[in-house]
C-alpha cells in the first residue's frame, strides 16, 4: 500500500494546518515528507533511503512513513515477481532502519522466496530478537526448521 501523491498531498496540508505536531526543535512529519517529495515521487527505494539518510536527524520525525513506503515497493515488486528487486529494497530498508524487526521480516519473506531458506531463517530470528512478540517470524521458523526436519529423515 505505497502512498498516493494524495496521501501525500494531504499530510502536507494537514502539516501545514498544525495538524501535526513534533516535538520542538523538530520538523513535523509533514515538512519532512515534503522535502522528500522529489525522491518519494521517483517510487525508487534507493532514492528514497539516500535521501533520507541525507537528511540525519532532521529526517527522524517522517522515519516510519519512509520504513514503510520502502517496504511497500518491496512488497510490490515482490508480488510482481521480480524478486531480486525486492530483496534489494529489503535490504535497503534493514540497513536504513536495522532495529525495525518489520524490514528484517520482509527481506525474511522475500530472501525465502528467493530459495535460500538458510538465509532466510537468520534474517527470521533476526527480526524475533527485535520483536520477540512477532508471531509470524516465529512461524516462518518453525516451518522452516520444520522442513529442514523432514528432509533429515528423508535421507536416512
Amino acid at each position: 500500500m505505497f502512498l498516493s501523491r494524495l496521501n501525500v498531498a494531504l499530510i502536507l496540508v494537514f502539516g501545514w494546518l498544525g495538524v501535526a505536531q513534533s516535538a520542538p526543535g523538530l520538523p513535523s512529519e509533514a515538512d519532512v515528507i515534503g522535502r522528500l517529495g522529489p525522491a518519494m515521487a521517483t517510487q525508487d527505494p534507493a532514492r528514497i533511503a539516500v535521501a533520507f539518510r541525507s537528511m540525519g536527524s532532521y529526517g527522524a520525525p517522517a522515519a516510519s512513513f519512509v520504513e514503510a513506503s520502502i517496504d511497500a515497493l518491496g512488497e510490490r515488486y515482490l508480488e510482481g515477481g521480480n524478486i531480486d528487486a525486492a530483496i534489494d529494497a529489503f535490504r535497503l530498508n534493514t540497513d536504513t532502519f536495522p532495529a525495525s524487526a518489520n524490514a528484517w521480516e520482509s527481506l525474511a519473506d522475500a530472501v525465502v522466496e528467493s530459495g535460500d531458506r538458510e538465509m532466510g531463517l537468520r534474517y527470521y530470528h533476526r527480526a524475533l530478537e527485535l520483536d520477540p512478540s512477532d508471531v509470524s517470524a516465529m512461524r516462518a521458523i518453525e516451518q522452516i526448521v520444520g522442513e529442514r526436519r523432514l528432509s533429515r529423515l528423508g535421507d536416512e
